[in-house]
């Protein structure tokens, strides 16, 4: 470890400077802190940044005398200019090699060069990957007993500063999150903070959800990066209590996180939904609001490749069945669109409700235009006359507004996705026979699985939806009927218990 000390041409007074720590109770008397700090953290070198005034000092002469090889003086300037407060910033990062251990003593260091020794140590620890083990100042004017004339016997607390550069930490990971809404670095600050605090054990209290709570900013965050909606949804939802949970906690021991939490909590809302695999209105609204939160982070690409993907989601929803998360479905609402916006025939009648929508001139002209950004992005402009990034970023700005006037005319239905499709009609030839119900009730549970949602269509009678229906108790999660007369219905749903 290297100890970086400063000192002055004062009159320095002689007292113990005491310090605590897991081990004990470590002294050191003296009227030079930079001795303290060698006696008491031992390191292997003690860097004393001194100005010419100071080389000259009975001082400097006094510490040298008393610690020898163990001293290294670094000449720096008097600090009176803003040109010679850099210059002291570079002697001390220039003494600091990647990956060292430092600790940084302020106790004699004058006017604004405490400042200057904060600043160096947030940037060594960005740039160098340097350990700061203690920025320390020895405590003179808190001595015990406090009096005129300071007396050897005299006991002075060591303070250890290293909080306060912990809070710099902190409002780095705050200000990403207020200006990119990334709560990445809050997450692994609260993280650190819950494993500190569990390996200290220092008698108090501990802390139970602030690591949870971290993971789950973490999660969330990382959905964001990777524009995965659903994801979004389903981390915000279980975020918003856990952070109603974990309010004290964060009083106690994480009060830069507790200073933002409300509003942590209502951007975490604004995105949260129960069940992100139900297709419907609040869940395209919750799209687009994702979409304004994109863009709000400058992460116009993500929210590129969203828009496409909620047109297809809009036409699934219009088209009133299927599984809207199944990829065939998907590529096939992707090519009615394409063929619609080219202005091509259809090799089948699309269901009434998606008609309309491939006939809206508006659809046409967004599908056009996302379809050709989202390529761009794609395809990172490496092709001919790709529009720049200004037009890129600009285009992508003016999405959320436009879409929300085709979520207006949305039907008013829900779709079931990542569930198991069981067309009744396939389980049989021309004609359903009742001898053979034992092997369409077999051939359903085979299909259908395990704790999985499950939807029934296709045309059957009656007595083999009642039956495959009562076989699917204890089996499915959830099970949907879906008809083009109905719509989806849920029949039951277990996982609500």
């Amino acid at each position: 470890m290297k100890a970086i000390s400063f000192l002055g041409t004062r009159p320095y007074q002689t007292v113990t400077y005491v310090w605590q720590d897991a081990a004990g109770e470590h002294t050191c008397t003296t009227h030079l802190f930079p001795e303290a700090v060698a006696r008491i953290f031992q390191p292997e070198q003690l860097l004393i940044m001194a100005t010419p005034e100071v080389q000259q000092h009975d001082n400097f002469r006094t510490i040298s005398d008393r610690l020898r090889d163990l001293v290294r003086c670094v000449p720096i300037p008097e600090g009176k200019t803003e040109t010679e407060l850099w210059e002291i910033f570079d002697c001390c990062v220039q003494v600091v090699e990647e990956g060292d251990e430092i600790l940084l003593d302020i106790t004699h260091a004058l006017r604004s060069l405490p400042l200057v020794v904060f600043v160096v140590a947030a940037f060594l620890r960005r740039t160098k990957n340097v350990n700061v083990r203690h920025i320390v100042y020895g405590a003179f004017d808190s001595r015990q007993p406090l009096r005129d004339r300071a007396d050897p016997s005299d006991r002075a607390p060591i303070f250890d500063l290293t909080p306060l550069l912990e809070l710099v930490d902190w409002l780095s990971g705050i200000e990403f999150f207020l200006k990119r809404r990334d709560a990445t670095l809050l997450g692994q600050h609260l993280e650190a903070a819950h494993q500190r605090l569990w390996r200290q054990r220092d008698g108090r209290d501990l802390p139970l959800r602030l690591q949870a709570v971290g993971r789950k900013l973490r999660s969330l965050s990382l959905a964001v990066q990777l524009a995965r909606p659903r994801d979004v949804a389903r981390h915000a939802y279980q975020l918003v209590p856990m952070l109603d949970e974990v309010a004290q906690e964060a009083e106690a021991w994480a009060k830069p996180f507790a200073a933002i939490l409300q509003r942590t909590r209502q951007e975490a809302a604004k995105l949260s939904l129960d069940d992100p695999d139900r297709l419907d209105r609040e869940n395209l609204g919750r799209q687009l609001t994702l979409m304004e939160h994109f863009l709000q982070a400058e992460l116009a690409l993500q929210a590129v490749l969203l828009a496409r993907e909620w047109l297809v989601n809009l036409a699934a929803l219009h088209q009133g069945s299927g599984d809207w998360l199944d990829v065939d479905v998907r590529d096939g609402l992707a090519r009615a669109l394409a063929s619609s916006a080219e202005g091509q025939k259809r090799p089948s009648d699309p269901p009434q409700g998606l008609a309309q929508l491939l006939q809206a001139d508006q659809l046409v002209n967004l599908w056009k235009q996302i379809t050709a950004l989202r390529n761009d992005v794609a395809h990172c402009g490496l092709r001919r006359n790709a529009p720049d990034m200004y037009t890129i970023d600009a285009r992508a700005r003016e999405l959320p507004q436009q879409l929300r006037s085709l979520l207006e005319g949305a039907p008013d239905r829900a779709l079931r996705g990542g569930h198991v499709a069981i067309d009744l009609k396939e389980l049989y030839g021309d004609v359903a026979k009742l001898d053979e119900l034992p092997l369409y009730v077999s051939r359903v549970l085979e299909l259908a699985g395990e704790g999985n949602d499950v939807l029934l269509t296709g045309q059957a009678p009656v007595w083999l939806y009642l039956a495959v229906a009562h076989a699917l108790h204890g089996k499915a999660r959830r099970l949907f009927y879906s008809s083009p007369v109905t719509g989806e219905v849920l029949i039951f749903d277990h996982a609500a218990r």
